[in-house]
């Protein structure tokens, strides 16, 4: 099969150099060095029992997200209709011989009726001087519901009076194609996406509408890699465009829209359905089913994964946030724009880091982006860098979206929540304490700033920053909290312990957990009390998490596969599409753990994963695990990816001359990693009916 036919690009626009035909992806001599949990605080587990070996995300495949919204409702992509913004007309396309409309006289009606066959420019002319506003909208309304482009209607002003001409459409005028909102101000819509994040699938979505990001807004940031449904949100934008000019995405589908009076904010979700398959099991099943009944019955430590710090250990998202807490916006800005060893000194990204950090010249470290403006975040820096005066840094850094600046914030505060996390376990065990925190009044839903952040005095009144309000969780009310005493301790388990994350509104535990807290918030230079910030949007409140969580609707099964390319879970875009749900091979050389969970907001499955195997959840870890099969010549057809069969006399009919090859070319497990993401997504293709 001729790849470069089968799989065609999304569109005019191309959002990603590496995916130009004929492109080949550049692979560093220097790999990126990238976090492990143990960086960011995660050393803990709940039980003893011993873990066993399995891949996580061998394939992106292999991990599905469907979010959960706050009536209990599974997104799942099940209709592709189109419906309608208006009520359904009488029209039928009949023109009726008596006027429909009781501000259109039957004289006036008759000769409108002329118009459609007149080629001598005929205009009818009504008189709308005495007439309301209301009224001139019935009577375009009536005109254009029965004759759609045969005619057309505009309101025009001659010697004072004004009148509503109506003449034969000509094509080389603009017809008039707005229409009356009659449903809900607010379209929400499903987005299904495969190796796609939230915020890439909104910069291309809004880049295809070309209309600003900010535009639409989402409940929960999903990552890039898996296959993913959640919700959107967009005001008043028809939903025929949002279907058809968004086709030219590639591994993007919109679905299941409808109309609401309310937006959809960040945090309008109580969780996420989760199914993961770990490939390559080599262990009993006696042993995965007594993992697997720990884990429903204890659950798990309640650790923000490694997906919140970025995955560069060389400029951890963390290290940003710190700098904006303190104010110091210019080494931000530097820490962005930092020049990164394992980047392609050719790439747009890398040209452009280079020349401002030598140059420190903004504009012209712009013009080195050719493509990718709409979706790269240095990009925009830089064209706030270049709009303002030398050292303005806090408004360049408004360039980039309010949301995406809070994710800096919030992995700082989950850096010191999984630390304290960390050492509440290990020192004091699994048992509630005098001091510790918990909710007051049994209240069982927390409130997860680093989801919802609280937008206080916002600084600007445009448009687009009210757009951004809309996609954050404006809470008015911080749930209150108590420090245990001696007596309360027969009333809680460790269950019910929260841990803050730090801001100028929280409370801390009265106990030595309190000196751990200030000791390694003064490692940054910060206090406990964090003062309120003289820039008010890098202000943090702080909130409170639980400190273990459980799996709600836990179900697994093990599955024998006989290649690594085999899906083993289908999507619910693949039910839609009448796909087979993949079947257990029982002469399979290989087996996976298939794992279907719903968490609470905010909750990491990958945490969950991390209880059960007992290993490192970190991208290093599983590349390093993933080489359990030698020979993938094979073709295979599975679900939306097409992978062809080698020629006879091709490189790939020979497994070792193919692995010499790959060590010769990628080195580097990371680097093998990169080929495996861009070999399944380059030979990825959504049909839809």
């Amino acid at each position: 099969m001729n790849r470069s036919r089968s799989f065609r690009r999304g569109g005019k626009r191309n959002f990603n150099q590496n995916q130009r035909s004929g492109a080949r992806k550049y692979v560093s001599d220097v790999p990126q060095e990238q976090l492990n949990e143990k960086d960011v605080g995660i050393t803990e587990y709940l039980s003893d029992l011993a873990g066993f070996s399995g891949i996580l995300k061998a394939r992106y495949s292999d991990f599905h997200v469907n979010e959960i919204n706050r009536e209990g409702e599974i997104a799942k992509f099940s209709t592709t209709e189109i419906p309608s913004l208006n009520p359904p007309t009488s029209s039928d396309g009949v023109i009726p011989k008596e006027s429909p409309c009781e501000f259109i006289s039957q004289e006036k009606w008759d000769e409108i009726a002329t118009i459609v066959d007149d080629d001598k420019g005929k205009i009818v002319e009504l008189d709308i001087s005495d007439v309301d506003k209301d009224t001139r909208g019935k009577i375009h309304r009536c005109v254009k519901e029965y004759y759609k482009r045969k005619i057309c209607a505009s309101t025009i002003e001659r010697d004072g009076k004004k009148y509503i001409e109506i003449k034969k459409f000509n094509k080389e005028e603009k017809f008039d194609d707005r229409v009356e909102w009659t449903k809900g101000d607010y379209v929400h819509f499903l987005v299904y996406k495969e190796n796609m994040d939230t915020l890439e699938a909104a910069m291309r979505i809004s880049s295809c509408l070309n209309i600003k990001p900010n535009s639409f807004t989402y409940a929960g940031v999903k990552d890039r890699r898996g296959k993913t449904t959640q919700w959107f949100c967009v005001k008043k934008v028809e939903p025929w465009k949002l279907f058809k000019k968004t086709k030219c995405i590639r591994n993007l589908r919109i679905g299941n829209v409808c109309f609401k009076d309310t937006v959809l904010k960040l945090g309008d979700l109580t969780g996420n359905r989760f199914r993961i398959a770990l490939r390559n099991i080599t262990v009993d099943d006696q042993l995965i089913e007594a993992a697997m009944k720990m884990l429903e019955e204890r659950g798990f430590i309640n650790y923000y994964g490694l997906q919140r710090f970025g995955h560069s250990k060389e400029v951890p998202t963390y290290d940003v946030g710190i700098k904006l807490i303190l104010g110091q916006f210019k080494e931000a800005c530097e820490l962005i724009l930092k020049c990164k060893k394992h980047e392609d000194p050719n790439s747009d990204i890398s040209k452009a880091r280079n020349i401002y950090n030598t140059t420190k010249d903004a504009e012209k470290a712009c013009a080195e982006f050719s493509e990718n403006e709409n979706t790269c975040l240095e990009h925009k820096l830089l064209v706030g860098l270049s709009k303002v005066n030398k050292n303005d840094y806090v408004t360049a850094l408004e360039n980039i979206p309010r949301n995406m600046r809070l994710l800096y914030l919030h992995s700082f505060q989950a850096l010191i929540w999984n630390k304290m996390c960390s050492i509440r376990i290990k020192e004091f065990g699994l048992k509630p304490i005098v001091g510790d925190l918990v909710f007051c009044d049994d209240e069982e839903e927390e409130i997860e700033q680093t989801e919802n952040e609280e937008i206080e005095n916002n600084e600007n009144n445009d448009q687009e920053n009210k757009v951004e309000e809309n996609n954050v969780k404006n809470f008015s009310r911080k749930k209150k909290v108590k420090l245990l005493t001696n007596d309360d301790l027969v009333n809680y388990n460790i269950y019910d312990v929260i841990l803050p994350l730090p801001g100028y509104d929280v409370k801390y535990p009265n106990n030595k957990m309190a000196e751990y807290y200030k000791e390694t918030l003064e490692s940054y230079g910060l206090s406990v009390e964090m003062s309120f910030h003289n820039v008010k949007s890098y202000c943090l409140s702080g909130t409170y998490r639980k400190l273990l969580r459980k799996v709600n609707n836990l179900s697994w099964k093990i599955m024998k596969y006989d290649h690594p390319n085999t899906d083993l879970i289908r999507s619910d875009f693949d039910e839609y599409q009448n796909r087979k749900e993949p079947e257990d091979d029982p002469n399979g050389a290989y087996k996976a753990l298939i794992i279907d969970f719903c968490l609470k907001s905010s909750s990491y499955a990958t945490m969950v994963i991390r209880e059960i195997l007992k290993t490192d959840t970190s991208t290093t870890t599983h590349i390093k695990l993933n080489d359990y099969h030698k020979n993938t010549s094979e073709s295979v057809s599975s679900g939306n990816l097409t992978i062809d069969g080698p020629a006879p006399d091709s490189l790939l009919s020979d497994p070792d001359k193919y692995e010499e090859f790959k060590r010769s070319i990628f080195g580097d497990g990371d680097s093998k990693r990169k080929l495996e993401d861009e070999t399944e997504d380059n030979n990825k293709k959504i049909k839809i009916d």
